[in-house]
């Protein structure tokens, strides 16, 4: 059999949740495929995985639909396996496709009139065209069905998985700029997020509720770490507007080092997002062992159950109280702790790759 992988999100220099997902999920296919089976990954630069060839390919602007689909014509696939939510044109007898979220139907403000209109379409066309959808949660599928009226027979459910970091989180602390810049030490006391700086991840909000917890908690800063996205503006403009700039830390994308550092020693791990599809940062912090207080909303409630503090996150008030909560009840936070470590054996990226395998080689012609 003949599969073909798009693999133009893999590797990324600057990864964020979905390449991380096509990363992982790419090299767990290729390791536990039948060696009969032959991997081609297609990608826009080079790439070299043991197990599989790769054919590059080209091109920017709409390389899916425009490079990608013209080189497919000639490839005679079996199958093809998409992890990132766009469709090539041209498709083999049977094609998986991974659609993460639907945010863009929740939360319309969030995105420019060009992404909303290009997910939507893009999602119209892998709904009618893909011969199955994986999505990583429930509440995606529930979305899938509610929006786009998908049949729920062409879903698959495959939950991602968490492989521990094999990083040294000291290395952050003597090398990065950031650190000596912003003068972030292991005595810093910080709440932290992680993840796109940008208006569907609630952080007008969290700046404003950490502005409340700081004005009894005044010895803690606020970290947040990503690169910028939609509404970035926002939420810099609400962190001057409450003169708490001296408190609030963006340093933009963190590398991998400075990511685990920041975990590693972090109070308080917040993630209040409007919507997720899944929330890979969640399980990062469970592995930490951080106490996590997120959203009570769409695959957060999934994936995090009863190991996280969860509260509406359109309610400052409450984000406040959550924090003020986990500071200063200990034992609490401690059971959220432990709950976190135990609810982290669940996901497992073996695991993910075995099901998506299963999705593109088992199902009905």
């Amino acid at each position: 059999m003949k599969i073909g992988i798009d693999a133009s999100r893999y590797g990324h220099d600057q990864a964020t949740g979905v390449e991380w997902y096509s990363k992982h999920i790419i090299d767990g296919l290729v390791k536990i495929a039948d060696k009969k089976d032959k991997i081609v990954l297609y990608s826009k630069d080079k790439i070299k995985i043991e197990g599989a060839s790769n054919k590059v390919i080209k091109g920017n602007r709409f390389w899916t639909l425009r490079h990608f689909s013209k080189s497919l014509k000639n490839e005679k696939l079996d199958a093809l396996f998409v992890p990132s939510h766009v469709l090539p044109l041209w498709l083999p007898k049977k094609s998986v496709i991974t659609i993460h979220d639907v945010a863009f139907k929740r939360i319309k403000k969030s995105y420019s009139i060009f992404q909303y209109r290009y997910l939507d379409w893009s999602t119209k066309y892998a709904v009618k065209n893909a011969t199955k959808i994986i999505v990583p949660s429930e509440a995606t599928k529930e979305d899938l069905i509610e929006f786009y009226n998908c049949n729920k027979d062409k879903i698959v459910v495959i939950p991602h998985g968490f492989e521990p970091p094999k990083i040294d989180t000291n290395i952050a602390f003597n090398t990065s700029e950031i650190f000596k810049y912003f003068e972030i030490n292991k005595r810093t006391k910080y709440v932290l997020f992680v993840g796109r700086l940008e208006s569907k991840k609630n952080l007008k909000r969290l700046v404003q509720a950490f502005e409340i917890f700081s004005r009894k908690y005044k010895d803690y800063k606020l970290i947040l770490a990503g690169g910028r996205g939609v509404g970035f503006q926002e939420i810099l403009d609400e962190v001057m507007r409450l003169k708490i700039a001296d408190k609030v830390i963006m340093p933009g994308y963190v590398n991998e080092e400075e990511k685990a550092a920041l975990m590693k020693y972090c109070k308080i791990f917040a993630f209040p997002s409007l919507y997720e599809g899944f929330g890979l940062p969640i399980l990062e912090a469970f592995y930490y062992g951080k106490p996590v207080i997120s959203s009570n909303t769409s695959s957060i409630v999934e994936v995090a159950e009863d190991a996280a503090l969860l509260v509406n996150p359109l309610k400052v008030e409450e984000i406040a109280k959550g924090i003020k909560m986990l500071v200063e009840k200990k034992s609490y936070s401690q059971k959220l702790i432990k709950l976190g470590r135990e609810r982290l054996k669940n996901f497992s990226w073996k695991k993910a790759a075995k099901k998506t395998l299963q999705t593109i080689t088992r199902f009905d012609s």
